[in-house]
């Protein structure tokens, strides 16, 4: 009679696979933050028909001396350097005015307000593009990045536009006054009927930070042909879908949404590192990155030279879904997302049926598995929240400023990833011989599926997070369903990578904008997000907690090492100035 036996696992090689899982996710995670990185600033010799930051540069230092809200004498100053600029660029500029009573859904009283607008004539006569930004500041600070980066950047795009052949349609270049008070100069400018009809479509300028790429942020409605040129048009395109649709459910405003509520088709560019110095007496020259403005310029400029040379009068479509990855925008119809939801719920159904009749799946396993999940990813929310408290009590409420941001918080984000790390490791090293790994990838698929139904119908722009990861178990799966043996194939080595790089790979820009953007007391719950990319990747979990030994003691010093940092930089300095009031 022969005896089969389980092959043991050679000691030592879940320690080196982990090595080099960690290592590729590391290079990967490395790969898309630079890929996304802005460019490298252009010179102020660089070719007439480039843009270039260090020339733009020039009109920052100008406009930026001094602090300049709307309404003061330093905007008037600000105002007659924009007009005499735009006359030498030969854009015919106009100003208007506006002095009277304003009702706006924020705004009641009386207001004097005076937006500046220039034109570069087309050789055709199709709709105009409106390139748009505004030149008032907050009084807390000169304004240099929100937004003299932008107007700068609309003033040496007109430049590069003069010295280059003529575009088929005009180009409008819209400076509002009154943005900082509840955007005062858009609503004036929208609200004349004649804009309404004349123009084509709007690109609008902003900032939220001091540094970081140039992403797109906001569309119009029907935005499917928008997204198609968009593509098209700019060469290290930084968006996706589901930041439209986040978006839309908070409550910024930006001078496009005025656009947008009178009916025109639009696009919305703005960065976001640095979040400390906005609207801080920091947002001064000195924090200018002139490789984020030369992001910001060469999108304001891409965008000019295609849609310029477009048929503006129809761009609403079928909107799409959307996302960036290594400079390449991966796009295709939102209606599909409902048809994917059905079709995997499908093919998720047929490989429950599958391994059920080849006793591969449990109830109780997979249940235990679902269990396990969910406790993790509460688990790893109490524990971040309590860490964040620990932190901030400690030392980071006095770098925290009015607005939420805390410097280094991008130390404490990381330590919330990886405290969903070691939850994970500890509970499924607790329940490793209890489960395999086709009931823990079915339960995590389970929940991915639910994630990508329920996206599909409250925010679609966000399906394409659970859209491929799925698509890549499905793939996985269907190796071990063609393969004698099946559990072989789920813990090969390309299954245990692949399974944990596609996820990761599709989640970092959402963890990063979501690190940048948000204060540390709202992006601690990425630790459930990580919880659960974890337990749907469970071959590469299993490993990890095999190589507990090495994966626990890692992180821990990692989150140690982060911290103490973090403390080492807390307390407030010239350089790094706090700001906890208006």
């Amino acid at each position: 009679m022969e005896i089969i036996t389980r092959k043991q696992p050679q000691k030592g090689r879940p320690f080196v696979l982990t090595l080099i899982v960690a290592g590729t996710l590391i290079l990967a995670v490395f790969l898309i933050l630079w890929s996304e990185r802005p460019p490298q600033a252009k010179s102020e010799v660089a070719s007439d028909l480039v843009f270039s930051s260090e020339r733009a540069m020039r009109h920052v230092e100008n406009i930026a001396q001094y602090p300049h809200p709307s309404g003061t004498l330093a905007i008037n100053g600000v105002r007659v350097y924009l007009r005499e600029q735009m006359e030498q660029l030969e854009l015919n500029p106009e100003l208007q005015e506006f002095n009277g009573r304003l009702k706006t859904k924020h705004f009641d009283a009386d207001i004097e307000l005076t937006n500046i607008l220039g034109v570069i004539k087309g050789s055709g006569n199709g709709k105009p593009l409106l390139l748009m930004s505004h030149y008032d500041s907050v009084p807390t600070g000169p304004g240099a990045n929100d937004a003299s980066v932008s107007v700068a950047s609309l003033l040496e795009t007109a430049r590069a536009l003069q010295a280059g052949p003529k575009l088929q349609n005009d180009i409008w270049i819209l400076l509002t006054d009154g943005e900082e008070r509840g955007l005062l100069g858009a609503e004036v400018f929208f609200r004349d009927p004649k804009h309404q009809e004349t123009i084509g479509m709007v690109a609008n300028f902003e900032a939220r930070g001091s540094k970081g790429s140039s992403f797109m942020f906001q569309t119009s409605e029907g935005n499917g042909r928008l997204i198609e040129e968009y593509s098209k048009a700019v060469t290290n395109p930084v968006s996706n879908s589901l930041l439209v649709d986040l978006y839309k459910k908070l409550p910024n405003d930006t001078d496009l949404t005025v656009a947008l509520e009178n009916g025109l088709p639009g696009l919305n560019f703005a960065y976001g590192d640095g979040w400390v110095a906005y609207h801080t007496p920091m947002d001064n020259v000195d924090n200018v990155s002139l490789q984020t403005m030369q992001h910001q310029g060469e999108n304001a400029l891409a965008i000019a030279k295609h849609f310029g040379n477009l048929d503006l009068s129809n761009l609403e479509s079928e909107n799409r879904i959307y996302f960036n990855m290594f400079g390449i925008l991966i796009h295709y119809p939102a209606s599909w997302s409902v048809l994917i939801s059905v079709i995997f719920a499908g093919i998720w159904l047929f490989f429950v049926i599958y391994f059920v009749r080849k006793s591969l799946v449990t109830l109780k396993g997979s249940l235990l598995g679902l269990l396990i999940t969910l406790g993790s990813m509460l688990l790893s929310i109490g524990l971040s929240y309590g860490l964040w408290q620990l932190i901030f009590a400690g030392w980071a409420h006095k770098v925290t400023m009015f607005s939420g941001a805390t410097y280094d918080a991008i130390l404490y984000n990381v330590c919330f990833a990886l405290v969903a790390l070691i939850v994970n490791v500890v509970l499924f090293r607790l329940v490793i011989r209890k489960v395999n790994e086709v009931d823990m990838m079915l339960s995590g698929m389970c929940l991915f599926l639910l994630l990508l139904i329920g996206s599909t119908w409250m925010l679609p722009g966000a399906s394409y997070l659970f859209t491929i990861p799925l698509l890549a178990h499905f793939i996985a799966l269907t190796w071990a369903i063609w393969s004698r043996k099946p559990m072989e194939i789920v813990n090969h080595p390309v299954v245990i990578l692949g399974t944990l790089l596609i996820p990761v790979l599709m989640f970092t820009s959402f963890f990063y904008i979501l690190f940048i953007m948000m204060p540390p007391s709202i992006s601690l719950f990425s630790s459930a997000i990580a919880s659960l990319i974890l337990a749907f990747s469970y071959p590469a979990m299993k490993l990890l907690a095999q190589s507990w030994r090495l994966v626990l003691p890692a992180a821990m010093l990692a989150i140690v090492l982060l911290l103490a940092f973090g403390w080492d930089q807390a307390e407030p300095s010239p350089e790094r100035p706090v700001y906890t009031a208006r």
